[in-house]
């Protein structure tokens, strides 16, 4: 049945993400992912290794300089690094699209995924402003610009302060936000259990895999110790799409590794963190830093980390690591975790083994057709305001809809599910979320 979509701006957003979707529509997920070197390079990366293309030389203007005080960083190491290289603005207050552009030119994140992460973003953004400034990290400075908070329009918060948006619970190397009152701030004991698996396999023939992992236990730890961890359906695709940015977007795509090689060197330096004397790990705000060989990755279409890419991934962390899967939330107490039926929360639409069909249709569809039907509620008369900027985005979708079938429809949502989670509704009194 194909999917009439509702034609407001963020749709449009997420349409432009959508669009590389269709290549991925036609890909087969192998039920048991491989380990070996050169088929996960064939499978993924079509093109061959381009010297010329992939060395990225960090020179003036785009060399390392720590943030100062008043810079703003945040959640993201990519991005603190951008702005640490003046990719972005180093002031940590950009546009929408050149966060987007920034983020293909340097990691080769595609534009699809990059447009999909920064819709989130533009919770903590300025939306009053044609340009979409977004903050990286604190609330801007200029007080008087609005963002979206709890439905309607109000100060921007950045991106530190969008929890359950931009960011979730369970992340690779940052504090769960009820456990800390902090979110952004690196942790070392975390970013240390993840070096402690890349170093446990010195041939990392599946950093994927190995990523995968350290997502499962971060997610058992914060079920073991946060009464309010909440892991809805847009929390469970945003973590899984995160974690899978460093040995993605992180490692280097050399000649001696075409397939990618993240070395707990490079991790060190993409986190911001270092070794002291006695050999404890430490981190300091605003030091993130691209490695000075750095290697990226393939710049065609399809060597791109775009959905083509990312939803093959995805699918095979939760093949791999089931638990990854954790839909739901405690109930106030650590160890409380009551899962959340897809089925009935998507009306009959979806369950969570149709999310993990191979081929990817399934996940791609009920993102798809979930941003449907959550952004226009959320957004409002805002779509109004973005109208005039987006237009020029939207025109990228032309004709993607005409093609885009989904096998099935979810028409709406059962939000009324969520509230018997308090971590849920303790942000929900915060600030709007999904």
């Amino acid at each position: 049945m194909r999917v009439k979509p509702r034609c407001t701006p963020a749709l449009l957003l997420f349409l432009l993400a959508a669009g590389n979707t269709l290549l991925a529509t036609a890909f087969f997920i192998p039920e048991r992912p491989s380990t070996n070197a050169t088929a996960r390079r064939s499978l993924f990366f079509p093109s061959a290794f381009n010297e010329a293309d992939q060395r990225f030389p960090i020179s003036p203007p785009h060399q390392f300089i720590k943030a100062g005080p008043n810079d703003h960083r945040g959640p993201c190491p990519g991005l603190n690094s951008l702005a640490n290289h003046g990719f972005i603005s180093r002031t940590g207050v950009d546009t929408f699209l050149n966060i987007i552009n920034a983020s293909n030119q340097v990691y080769r994140m595609g534009i699809g995924a990059s447009a999909a992460a920064a819709i989130l973003g533009l919770f903590g953004g300025n939306l009053l402003d044609p340009t979409l400034p977004i903050s990286i990290g604190e609330p801007p400075n200029n007080v008087g610009l609005t963002g979206i908070l709890g439905g309607i329009l109000a100060p921007p918060s950045g991106l530190t302060n969008t929890h359950n948006q931009f960011e979730c619970d369970a992340s690779l190397t940052r504090c769960d936000l009820y456990i800390c009152n902090d979110s952004h701030t690196l942790q070392p004991k975390y970013l240390q259990a993840l070096l402690d698996l890349y170093t446990a396999d010195s041939k990392i023939t599946n950093s994927v895999a190995l990523v995968s992992k350290h997502h499962a236990n971060r997610i058992a730890d914060s079920i073991a110790n946060n009464g309010l961890f909440f892991f809805g359906p847009v929390q469970m695709i945003v973590g899984a799409f995160t974690a899978l940015q460093a040995p993605s977007l992180f490692a280097n795509y050399s000649a001696e590794h075409p397939e990618g090689f993240m070395s707990v060197e490079g991790l060190m330096s993409i986190y911001g963190a270092a070794r002291s004397p006695n050999g404890t790990l430490t981190w300091t705000r605003g030091s993130e830093r691209i490695p000075d060989k750095y290697y990226r990755r393939p710049g065609a279409l399809l060597d791109q980390w775009d959905l083509p890419i990312l939803l093959p991934q995805v699918l095979e962390m939760w093949a791999l690591y089931p638990e990854t899967l954790s839909l739901g939330g405690n109930l106030g107490e650590p160890n409380t975790f009551f899962p959340l039926d897809l089925g009935a929360f998507t009306r009959g639409a979806y369950s969570l083994d149709d999310l993990r069909q191979p081929g990817g249709v399934n996940l791609v569809c009920f993102v798809y057709q979930l941003v449907q039907i959550v952004f226009p509620d959320l957004l409002g008369n805002v779509n109004d305001l973005l109208a005039g900027v987006l237009t020029e985005v939207g025109q990228l979708t032309d004709g993607v809809l005409g093609t885009f079938v989904c096998p099935r429809t979810m028409g709406s949502v059962d939000m009324a599910m969520l509230d018997k989670y308090p971590g849920w509704v303790k942000s929900k009194t915060k600030k709007g979320i999904l």
